[in-house]
């Protein structure tokens, strides 16, 4: 399954939020939750909630009384984010496929989702139940990633290492957080679930990671992509690492390394 790519279960769950997540999640993590209102709200519903980068600065922003709920389809997931997330009794950690949700209609006034609705299969099914869950005049707030052709450390791991080694069989799989990029698309979708005041915004930010070698372990050597390379070419896997490395030292730099990162943020209203 082309989902396969980018599903990270045991030691691959922590690797994940220690090597990408203060690279790439951690700046739209805090962007995402400076979005969300705090005023005259009760419930706060997180979608792909993942290793919690959101849901820890969801915690910090929202007044103590109110609810919180984190879901994820991955178990392996929410227990790195259980761990690092503050004691409360307004927080609930919720296994939970975001195309069926097990909440009641009229339940949340915000429900938040960074990066997460390229993976689902009926990606019209999440607008909708988000649609479902909230209250009437509750927030859609959610993200996705630009293309990698545009995104260049996006562009330069994917589009001119990994790709060309599978040249010629379908690489969309090794795509797929990057397959909601058109802004069109998103609206659609807000207003076919039936969303009002439908917005959908390129946002830049910085993405800062600790070195040139950890981007590599988070991007390609310890994720299941580096895998399916290794899988083929234990030889080509090395080599490859090596390349990645280095063309990240030489066009962004190391220790940190910094570059420019692109995204969308869609927002849409539930109808009083």
């Amino acid at each position: 399954m082309a989902n396969d790519v980018f599903k990270f279960g045991g030691e691959r769950a922590l690797n994940y939020d220690t090597y990408l997540g203060p690279f790439l999640f951690e700046p739209y993590g805090q962007e995402m939750a400076a979005r969300v209102p705090v005023s005259g709200i009760h419930a706060v519903l997180e979608l792909a909630s993942g290793t919690g980068r959101v849901t820890r600065h969801l915690r910090e922003r929202l007044p103590a009384a109110v609810k919180l709920v984190a879901s994820d389809l991955s178990p392996d997931m929410l227990e790195v984010a259980k761990r690092k997330l503050p004691k409360s009794d307004s927080t609930e950690v919720v296994v939970a496929d975001m195309q069926n949700l097990p909440f009641a209609s009229n339940a949340f006034d915000v429900v938040v989702c960074q990066f997460g609705i390229m993976f689902p299969p009926d990606k019209q099914k999440v607008f909708e139940e988000a649609h479902r869950v909230l209250k009437p005049g509750g927030v859609f707030l959610f993200s996705t990633w630009e293309k990698t052709d545009d995104v260049g450390i996006l562009k330069l791991v994917y589009n001119d290492h990994v790709l060309p080694f599978f040249a010629g069989e379908d690489s969309a799989r090794f795509l797929v957080p990057f397959s909601l990029h058109n802004p069109k698309q998103l609206t659609s979708y807000l207003q076919a679930a039936h969303f009002v005041d439908p917005t959908v915004e390129r946002v830049s930010l910085k993405g800062a990671g600790s070195s040139a070698a950890d981007l590599v372990k988070g991007f390609f050597t310890t994720h299941s992509m580096g895998q399916e390379v290794a899988d083929r070419d234990p030889k080509e896997f090395d080599a490859m690492a090596r390349r990645m490395e280095q063309a990240i030292r030489e066009r962004f730099g190391d220790r940190p390394v910094v570059c420019e990162l692109f995204a969308y943020f869609g927002a849409g209203v539930k109808a009083k």
